[in-house]
């Protein structure tokens, strides 16, 4: 079996062979394992989270690495990637050939966070692993990226597809599962619903509530930490009636393929209008009360209508995304 160094920014928790992260690394790790030999490199978590990781793979440091020549696949381009590779080229002296997995504008962050100086910085990191990589990517409309390979990440596996036949209480208006974060939209979200759109109910998935501000909270905003259970997130989707999400910026958006899966409509806006796909059944909103009123009273009165619409779609699956992956890199590695 092929060895393949993995390295990714996002932090694992280890305790009696127990690993947990999140559920896009353990969504690439099984993707690798029917081929390769997965050897991850990435940093500790000093507490236990949300994901399990079910995928195989052996736990390793740079400076265990002894091979001169390396398969490597970088997961996003981020300060412990990026010097993770300049110790594999300038220290350890390694001749390595791989891709670098693009799952957002990392542009378009680094700039939100930090200003023009991050967007500078992130600019001389892409350019130096471009040099050594191939470019993996999930959207053609990254700032400054052509891209080798495109993917399109999903985690829609049979269950998601399974009519509930029951009736669901319907409780949420609008149901948005995702970080809670300025460039993710969630502080204007918050903002919409708090002092104009108090007449519909919002609940928000995926963040610990404790560490919330106190001012992002009101009465018809609702807080949920993050689901790990497939099942009780479809569950949490059923009960909702439409999908929104205020990203200024985004790649291929898992949470659109499940609520289409789920048959919910989904509102977006103008910035990111391009994860639509042709897909029906998602409406692009400007960023006013106004306009966003118009788009939810035409959802809701064309509702059913809109549903028999996205059965129509093409819905991408996890089987779809380790077929895509491992196509992608099978002649590199």
């Amino acid at each position: 079996m092929k060895k393949i160094y993995l390295i990714s920014n996002d932090k694992i928790w280890i305790s009696n062979k127990k690993y947990t992260s999140n559920n896009d690394l353990d969504n690439i790790i099984t993707c690798l394992n029917d081929e390769y030999d997965v050897n991850l490199i990435c940093r500790k978590s000093i507490k236990e989270l949300h994901f399990q990781l079910n995928g195989k793979f052996n736990f390793c440091q740079l400076k265990n690495i002894n091979e001169r020549n390396i398969s490597v696949l970088l997961i996003s381009i981020t300060p412990f990637n990026f010097f993770s590779l300049l110790y594999l080229l300038f220290i350890k002296r390694v001749r390595l050939k791989g891709f670098v997995y693009l799952r957002s504008d990392g542009f378009l962050e680094y700039k939100y966070r930090f200003g023009l100086i991050g967007y500078y910085f992130y600019y001389i990191m892409f350019l130096i692993i471009k040099k050594y990589l191939k470019i993996l990517s999930c959207s053609n409309n990254f700032t400054k990226v052509k891209v080798d390979k495109l993917l399109h990440p999903s985690e829609l596996n049979p269950k998601w597809f399974v009519k509930d036949k029951s009736k669901k209480n319907i409780n949420i208006d609008f149901l948005y599962v995702g970080r809670f974060k300025k460039d993710k939209g969630t502080f204007y979200l918050v903002n919409m619903f708090k002092n104009y759109l108090g007449d519909y109910n919002l609940t928000i998935v995926g963040n610990d509530k404790a560490l919330i501000s106190k001012k992002y909270y009101s009465d018809n905003i609702n807080y949920i930490n993050s689901i790990t259970n497939i099942d009780e997130l479809i569950k949490i989707y059923d009960c909702s009636k439409v999908f929104i999400l205020p990203s200024f910026i985004e790649g291929f958006p898992k949470v659109i393929s499940e609520s289409l899966a789920r048959l919910k409509p989904i509102i977006i806006f103008e910035e990111i209008e391009y994860v639509i796909n042709k897909r029906k059944g998602i409406f692009v909103c400007k960023r006013n009360e106004k306009d966003l009123r118009k788009t939810i009273n035409y959802i809701l009165k064309n509702y059913s209508d809109i549903q028999r619409q996205i059965e129509k779609n093409y819905f991408y699956t996890k089987d779809n995304f380790k077929k895509e992956f491992l196509t992608s890199i099978k002649y590199d590695f």
